[in-house]
Formats: structure tokens, sequence, C-alpha cells
């Protein structure tokens, strides 16, 4: 399957590695926790950081847009949605996008063709990176401008 191409029903694995990876950050979410200092932590056992994995702030001090998604999804998940906010502005949008998969590929995995068409999937896939890519040009612009 190339990005050109939608999957067919010969990517029955593609569509149940989407359903899986959605399961997991949801399942993750509750079991995460976002410590005092913002980092992310197994709860119950907090003192112990989860690594950061974002390559754009470890190497080069700036934030990618997606930073802030895996805080912003644990505090959703713990009922918190002004800290989700506060952790990245998208995180509504992110979380709808995240559940929308169980019923979108259930319902491509059980009828064997996209329940949507193509062009709507792709446009809101457009929509969403769009978004994430204006949100941090946005906060780029916010940070480095003078109080």
């Amino acid at each position: 399957m190339s990005f050109a191409t939608s999957p067919t029903i010969s990517d029955r694995s593609w569509h149940q590695q989407v359903l899986l990876v959605a399961a997991g950050v949801v399942v993750l979410a509750f079991l995460l926790e976002v410590r005092a200092d913002e980092r992310v932590g197994v709860r119950g056992i907090s003192r112990w950081a989860l690594p950061q994995v974002c390559a754009s702030r470890a190497w080069f001090g700036v934030a990618c847009p997606a930073c802030g998604l895996t805080r912003a999804m644990v505090h959703l998940a713990h009922g918190d949605c002004a800290a989700a906010l506060r952790a990245h502005r998208l995180a509504g949008l992110v979380a709808f996008t995240i559940l929308l998969q169980f019923p979108y590929r259930a319902a491509w995995l059980s009828q064997g063709r996209p329940p949507l068409g193509v062009v709507i999937p792709r446009l809101y896939l457009f929509f969403l990176a769009a978004a994430l890519i204006v949100n941090w040009l946005v906060g780029l612009v916010f940070a480095s401008a003078p109080p």
C-alpha cells in the first residue's frame, strides 16, 4: 500500500494495526499520569519519568507540531480538560480522531470497503495535519513575541 492508494480489503492487517495503536493510546492514557514537573510517568510509580520522545525538542530545543499531545491525552483520560488544552490546543481534535478510529476501522473491516469513501478520510487527514502545523506555527510566533 502506498500513500497514493487507499488500503483495500487485502490490507486488513493495516486496519487492524490502526485499531491496535488507537487502543494502545487509550489504554496508556489511563495508565500514565502527568507529574508535577510536566513529565509523564506510570501511575503509582511516577518518581520515574518516561524518557522524552520528541527528537525535535531533544536535538534542537524546539517543540514539534505534536509536542504536548501525550500529556494532553493523559489529562483527558483523567478528566482534566483545562490541563489538556494547556498541554496542546488541539487535544480535543486529536482525541476525537483517535476515538473515531474504532467505529471507522471496525466498519471498514466488517464491510471490506471504506465506509466514508476515499475522499472524506483524505480531506480529514490533510485538515488535521494542517491544523497541527498552523497551531505549531502560531505557538512559535507567540512564544517568541515579547510580552
